[in-house]
């Protein structure tokens, strides 16, 4: 089984023919010119070729049948899917104007509130998120098979704290009462900053100074540490565009 193709020598100038093992994939020989003559030449000095794998240069179709007239002609894998991926372009080309690009509607979507997830905790807040991470990271060595002595050399705790880090189920088994049901300065703000973040204002600064504006009295921190949950909120969708004709044609 031999496989004949064309090479350059200069690109679109000058080409010779390679020959090649099918079986082994391995180049066999070289010719100086694709011409069909010395194609059937080298064949008909092998009358053991039983395939000749070429592509469909008729040069190749005329020097396969002249030199090796018993032997098979197939065309290779890699020309046919080439062939059919030009034509499937040349296709796609004529009819791109029937391509339509899915445009998605953005809708903003409502921001959620910390509380609704009905944790009391609120997300954002440092010594929350804290208390979370450490009582993930007790839950993990514990699995892990570490003994409560050996998390707490660790992790550089005090016993009784990974005692209670190791007993509570979730984090939320540790609210003490601090935060629950306690009224802040931010309250009466927060259907503005809903209502703003739905219109795109997304800068925690420009929001806390719009509401000191109308009277809020608290820090900075405390609206940052509100609004970062908004944030991880799923993006909007964006339209999408009319795929090119190399799109579809090579899929």
């Amino acid at each position: 089984m031999v496989g004949v193709d064309e090479y350059a020598m200069r690109k679109g100038r000058v080409y010779g023919t390679v020959l090649v093992d099918v079986e082994t994939r391995r180049p066999i020989d070289l010719l100086p010119d694709r011409e069909a003559g010395t194609v059937a030449a080298w064949l008909a000095e092998r009358p053991g070729i039983e395939v000749v794998c070429r592509d469909r240069a008729p040069f190749f179709a005329e020097g396969a049948r002249i030199g090796a007239p018993t032997a098979v002609q197939v065309a290779d894998r890699f020309h046919l899917w080439r062939n059919l991926g030009e034509a499937a372009e040349r296709c796609v080309s004529r009819h791109r104007p029937c391509l339509r690009a899915t445009f998605v509607e953005s809708v903003p979507e409502k921001a959620p509130a910390p509380a609704e997830s009905g944790s009391p905790w609120p997300t954002g807040h440092r010594f929350a998120d804290r208390t979370r991470a450490k009582h993930a990271t007790v839950h993990a060595l514990l699995t892990a098979g570490h003994s409560r002595r050996s998390i707490q050399r660790q992790l550089g705790m005090a016993y009784r704290t990974v005692q209670r880090l190791a007993d509570a189920a979730r984090p939320e088994d540790l609210f003490q009462g601090q935060w629950q049901n306690r009224p802040t300065k931010l309250d009466d703000f927060k259907p503005y900053l809903h209502e703003r973040w739905a219109k795109g204002c997304t800068n925690a600064w420009t929001l806390w100074e719009e509401i000191k504006a109308h009277g809020y009295t608290g820090g900075y921190g405390a609206v940052r540490a509100y609004l970062q949950p908004f944030r991880t909120a799923r993006p909007h969708q964006q339209p999408a565009r009319r795929p090119h004709a190399r799109s579809p044609a090579g899929s």
